[in-house]
């Protein structure tokens, strides 16, 4: 492994993380001034506009980032085409800022023109993605799973550009609300989830020295969660409560067959001892799971609850599956894909020609573990808020989703301000410990 090859590597995916956390922390801000958003119906302008920017923003950029780096590490290859990765990034960074102003304002001309300039890199991440795994010769979980979230992010961004010009000419023959739904599902699904499914039968085993020793129960995952997703969308699409219920029974027993999978992987794991990260991912596993309960009694046919503000509903859903869900699962995730990319950036160099610290030595642990900790404390009084529409309960769980993030971040930033020593490579940082390394599972 040369110190050149280590010092090129973690460009495209930092510059996505460090996207990614100015979004959260415009996000986290946007609620803490406005809490009584998530009080109004889910199809409201502001309401889809905040959506954007946590989800486009906060969560595809994490994503994008982490699939950029780890699919070339859980194919064995190399990135099939790093300049198309910039360009993607480039497309995103300005085209979800516009999106998002647009959807506030509910502008549809701006935001069919922003809409096809995100649709541009999502067009280049998913060649890309498709070309790294069809260049592997690989195939499992793992890489089915890659080519198959990045499939339904292109698809998701095709329906949402579809669903803008239908709401600006009217010519489909369908609900738009009902559109709306299927829309979110098939990202939220088809993308984060399906990613989740592959992506943490990698993670998890890497960081905790542990190994997949039986893949039939995540193969049948996956499975579950692919055809499920389908029958859903059609559901949703055609307002067919008969047909999205078997779908989002389907998703859940996948989701249920991958957690069981993966807690088979935990059990085989050396290092005993599971830190914040992980932690965080597993946890924010179990609330993607239990959104998937949520959304089985939504569809049920006649089910008493709906879209409607208050009581136990579609917001309720969204702020379960989003805060409960997602945002333990990718800031966990950027837990642990940071400080090993700013490790090989900034030390990776030095490797067997001096000290070196540990990756896990440039995170500040408590910050970080507060930060995690308390972003998940946040997710009962939302919730309580949304369900009772409480303005007192929604500013309590938006202030503390602010501590948390703050936290988090400023960890974050703490890692990243290591990268200062990338251009420095006869130097070590006198602020972190050093030791050989015996953190690298990624390489």
């Amino acid at each position: 492994m040369s110190a050149s090859w280590l010092a090129a590597q973690g460009r495209l995916p930092l510059a996505f993380m460090g996207l990614a956390l100015a979004w959260l922390v415009f996000a986290t801000g946007w609620l803490v001034f406005e809490p009584g958003l998530l009080a109004l119906p889910h199809p409201h302008p502001h309401v889809v506009a905040l959506t954007h920017a946590w989800v486009l923003g906060f969560f595809v950029s994490v994503a994008c980032g982490a699939v950029y780096q780890l699919a070339p590490v859980a194919l064995g290859t190399t990135l099939a085409n790093e300049r198309h990765g910039w360009w993607h990034f480039g497309l995103h960074a300005t085209g979800v800022p516009g999106m998002v102003y647009s959807l506030r304002v509910w502008d549809l001309t701006l935001l069919g023109h922003l809409g096809f300039v995100v649709g541009l890199g999502v067009l280049l991440f998913t060649i890309n993605t498709w070309t790294t795994v069809r260049r592997s010769g690989r195939g499992g979980t793992v890489a089915w799973s890659l080519a198959l979230a990045a499939s339904w992010l292109l698809l998701t961004v095709l329906l949402g550009l579809l669903l803008a010009a239908n709401r600006f000419w009217a010519f489909l023959p369908i609900n738009p609300l009902a559109l709306l739904r299927a829309h979110a599902h098939l990202g939220l699904v088809g993308f984060f989830v399906t990613l989740l499914q592959g992506v943490g039968f990698q993670l998890v085993p890497m960081f905790t020295l542990g190994e997949v020793r039986d893949w039939r129960i995540a193969n049948v995952g996956l499975a579950f969660s692919q055809g499920g997703l389908l029958v859903l969308t059609f559901g949703l699409a055609w307002q067919l409560s008969w047909l999205a219920l078997p779908g989002a029974l389907a998703i859940a027993t996948g989701l249920g067959c991958s957690g069981v999978g993966l807690r088979r992987a935990l059990t085989s794991r050396k290092k005993r001892a599971l830190d914040p990260g992980i932690r965080a991912f597993l946890g924010g596993c179990v609330g993607v799971f239990a959104a998937s309960l949520a959304a089985v009694a939504l569809v049920v046919p006649g089910s008493p609850w709906g879209s409607a503000p208050g009581g136990f509903g579609a917001m309720v859903y969204a702020v379960l599956g989003l805060a409960g869900g997602l945002l333990p699962c990718l800031a966990g995730m950027m837990c642990k894909i940071v400080p090993f990319l700013t490790w090989m950036r900034a030390d990776g160099p030095r490797v067997g020609r001096g000290p070196t610290p540990p990756a896990s030595g440039l995170t500040r642990p408590r910050l970080e573990r507060w930060g995690l900790t308390l972003q998940l404390a946040a997710v009962a009084p939302l919730l309580a808020g949304t369900w009772r529409l409480s303005e007192p309960w929604l500013r309590a769980g938006t202030w503390l989703l602010a501590i948390g993030v703050a936290l988090f971040v400023a960890d974050m930033l703490g890692v990243l301000w290591h990268l200062r020593f990338a251009s420095l490579p006869g130097s070590t940082s006198a602020s972190v410990p050093t030791t050989t390394p015996d953190h690298s599972r990624i390489s």
